[in-house]
């Protein structure tokens, strides 16, 4: 009886010392006390800036591309691999997945992570060639869906990374094949059509967007919420591909991301990146002649994904470090081994503000649960944002992936809200930015009054937001939080 009183007395003493918080420390002490079920309808309403690593077709659902295969009249394998028609012998029609449940679970068990928990990684990464039929020519469909799932997670921004021209770009360097001069190269697929290719993708995304913009109603009474939402384009990158291949993929992205309203902002170097090891250091020298011809576009580099099943220690040693010194990359994915690279990088990479962007999902499915490196990257005052990847093939979404960071590593309410400013400080969107220093969150000059009050006080902060995009974005997630926050 008396441990129940001092329990309960305990708990009175919690309640009324929160009362007397400061609001931003009654938040913070609410989100902290919550159970799991609490904090994730909590992190639901949250805002949360941007999505920088939201990657297409991987962050769709699988049964979205289900219906997709069927109404395509695409063929299966005994392997749930899609082909085109005709259906030969060992294959029957996608449709027949429609009428048969056992079969259904069974296609979306093999398109996704579904019903598999822990490290897999080698059914993730073999999952997105079998649905990857399904997706071709539907980007409209997956910008539609993707642009309105962020809106109902309270998601301003989102940069999506795609290769929008199917494969030309690829088949351009097959074709060309690679002699090792980096600079003849380029003047190669000059001469043989990389304009006329990144044109075609340009217009391609004018139709997709259009398609998107019709599908979410855009424009009238009933437009979906999702046509509010901010949208940016990475020229997605496969570096498992031959060196020819992937220079003019980087070469294709980059004159893409130089060409102005092609709504493109850089390159994402992505894919397994066990399997492009040996090639790893000449993609960063491809990167670096490249920068030097396109210096205005930006890169991110999926690297540091991988630990001692993938690679051998020396292979651990210098992803990340060469990425960015020699890469020129200005985000950085992942980076779990970011501890086997060279020492002082963790310093220079805060010094030099390159985000890491972290999927704690992703990292859980191909390196294990214990490859979390966020921890690491907090310590040392690297800036750190969070994104689902390919949510639709990991089953997540981006408030699971706060959810994670909430209960493995700890984070509160405030250390979250800051991977959400950071996410849209260093987005790749045109302008400035509302900090005139990002790690504190000091406004700049013309808005230092109206970010302190919390309203439109000066012509000046109106006419800096409106010259800057960047800023106005950052803008609208303040008064998010303000509006959030006073619920608590």
């Amino acid at each position: 009886m008396k441990t129940f009183v001092l329990l309960l007395l305990a708990c009175f003493a919690s309640v009324a010392s929160a009362k007397h918080l400061p609001p931003q420390s009654k938040i913070a002490h609410y989100f902290e006390a919550a159970d799991p079920e609490a904090k994730l309808a909590f992190l639901l309403a949250m805002p949360k800036g941007g999505e920088l690593d939201a990657e297409m077709p991987g962050s769709v659902y699988a049964e979205s591309m289900i219906a997709w295969a069927a109404k395509k009249g695409l063929c299966m394998a005994e392997d749930m691999s899609l082909s085109m028609p005709p259906c030969g012998e060992g294959k029957l029609a996608a449709k027949a997945v429609l009428a048969d449940p056992a079969l259904y679970r069974k296609t979306l068990n093999a398109w996704s992570m579904r019903g598999l928990a822990g490290k897999n990684r080698d059914h993730f990464f073999s999952s997105f060639g079998k649905f990857e039929k399904a997706t071709q020519g539907m980007t409209g469909a997956m910008l539609s869906q993707m642009l309105s799932r962020a809106a109902k997670e309270h998601v301003l921004y989102l940069e999506v990374a795609l290769a929008p021209d199917g494969e030309a770009a690829l088949a351009l360097g097959k074709r060309l094949g690679w002699d090792g001069n980096l600079h003849n190269t380029l003047e190669n697929l000059r001469n043989n059509g990389l304009s006329t290719i990144a044109a075609a993708s340009q217009k391609e995304m004018k139709l997709a967007e259009s398609e998107k913009d019709q599908r979410l109603k855009c424009g009238t009474i009933a437009a979906d919420p999702g046509c509010k939402v901010s949208i940016r384009y990475l020229y997605s990158v496969s570096r498992n591909a031959m060196p020819g291949e992937v220079f003019a993929q980087m070469a294709i992205g980059l004159e893409l991301a130089s060409r102005p309203d092609s709504g493109f902002s850089g390159i994402l170097l992505a894919g397994a990146e066990d399997e492009s090891m040996p090639d790893f250091s000449l993609h960063m020298q491809m990167l670096d002649f490249l920068k030097s011809v396109y210096p205005k576009a930006h890169v991110a580099v999926n690297a540091g994904e991988l630990n001692l099943d993938l690679a051998p220690p020396e292979g651990l040693s210098f992803h990340v470090s060469e990425a960015v010194m020699l890469g020129h990359a200005e985000r950085i994915g992942q980076g779990s081994d970011i501890l086997r690279e060279p020492p002082g990088l963790l310093q220079k990479l805060a010094k030099k503000k390159v985000l890491v962007d972290i999927c704690p999902g992703r990292t859980d499915t191909v390196l294990g649960e214990y490859a979390n490196p966020l921890p690491v990257y907090l310590k040392y005052g690297v800036p750190v944002a969070l994104s689902s990847c390919d949510a639709g093939v990991l089953r997540s979404d981006i408030s699971t992936e706060y959810l994670k960071a909430s209960l493995e590593d700890h984070l509160g309410y405030p250390e979250l809200r800051n991977l959400a400013r950071n996410s849209l400080e260093y987005a790749f969107i045109p302008g400035r930015s509302l900090w005139a220093n990002a790690a504190k969150f000091v406004p700049v000059r013309q808005c230092e009054r109206d970010v302190r009050y919390g309203r439109m006080l000066s012509a000046f902060c109106q006419d800096y937001l409106d010259a800057n995009q960047k800023a106005r974005l950052q803008w609208q997630l303040e008064a998010e939080f303000r509006a959030f926050e006073k619920r608590y």
